[in-house]
């Protein structure tokens, strides 16, 4: 009989999530401890749920979904994951179906999705468009080969920024001792994070520190690749943090974020922490970093002459409900 039921984080579920995950995604690889790690330090001040759908014992099919914060309070974000073999069937529309009941509790009036250009998201793109979602915003994704990238190119423009005082420091091994450390991170990240462009409809919102905190712990304990900081005398300017994921694809990494203050752009800033960053992933073995921009972004041309290749685009399709 099939049923739909709410997520109560029992081992078997989480193992489900990631089976399921791990079916649709044309890319990367989920290990159930990472998904573990991820959904115990969510903000649970937001409304956050998965729908599970089953046969019976089986488990078909979820949809995950969350809440916006602060004046995306109204916003919902969600993807449904169904095993392939089950396409056709219209459970797509019966977990929709129920999310749609479960977020007025927040008075949900927008919703967001999104997609890769890969044939394991035709059926949900289908699904999305029948349903009256449209494209927000179309972000490319990209690769870079480590193992073949020059990086001895960009050594005098390493020596040009620190004759001109700006310093690059690991931030895990580094900058520990340095005086609000954490609170500056935060700032710097916030600052030049409100550059990066949203889909119509979000706004830039400031998180709670201590649920930066959470995700800086467990960046640093369990998923780090690299963090690179550039100061220049005290002040943080810029940074880049890169997660690796040991126990799923540890040859593999993901850049999370990217950014200088306005002050200090154009100076290549950006370009050399990128090179300092990749110098400790080579050490450490990884051979591939995966990174995303908008192509509209400076940092696409960046991403371009340092190597990058580009892999299937990133779709954010959204609808209005009210």
């Amino acid at each position: 009989m099939i049923e739909i039921k709410y997520f109560t984080e029992t081992d078997f579920e989480f193992q489900e999530v990631t089976r399921l995950f791990n079916l649709v995604s044309h890319d990367d690889i989920e290990h159930v401890d990472d998904m573990k790690e991820g959904w115990a330090v969510r903000d649970k001040s937001l409304k956050r749920d998965r729908l599970l759908l089953y046969d019976d014992e089986a488990v078909l099919g979820f949809l995950g979904y969350a809440q916006g914060r602060d004046e995306n309070h109204k916003n919902c974000y969600f993807n449904i994951y169904l095993d392939p073999h089950y396409n056709g069937h219209g459970y797509r529309k019966l977990l929709y179906d129920r999310m749609l009941a479960d977020i007025q509790t927040f008075d949900c009036n927008r919703l967001y999705a999104d997609i890769y250009e890969h044939p394991n998201y035709d059926y949900f793109k289908k699904f999305l468009i029948q349903n009256k979602f449209y494209l927000g915003l179309k972000i490319r994704e990209y690769s870079l080969n480590l193992e073949a990238v020059d990086l001895n190119e960009y050594f005098p423009l390493l020596e040009k920024l620190v004759s001109n005082g700006i310093k690059f420091y690991d931030a895990k091994t580094d900058m520990q001792g340095f005086p609000g450390h954490y609170e500056k991170v935060e700032k710097l990240k916030w600052e030049y994070g409100q550059d990066f462009p949203m889909p119509e409809g979000i706004k830039h919102t400031r998180e709670p520190f201590k649920q930066f905190m959470k995700y800086q712990k467990l960046f640093e304990e369990k998923r780090y690749g690299i963090e690179i900081i550039a100061v220049d005398g005290d002040k943080y300017v810029g940074s880049t943090d890169i997660q690796v994921f040991p126990k799923s694809d540890p040859q593999k990494a993901w850049t999370g974020s990217l950014g200088v203050l306005r002050e200090y752009r154009r100076q290549g800033i950006a370009t050399a922490m990128k090179v300092k960053a990749f110098e400790k992933l080579r050490e450490k073995g990884v051979r591939q970093v995966r990174t995303d921009n908008e192509e509209n972004n400076p940092m696409y041309k960046i991403n371009v002459s340092l190597g990058f290749t580009p892999e299937p685009y990133c779709y954010d399709y959204q609808r209005e409900i009210k």
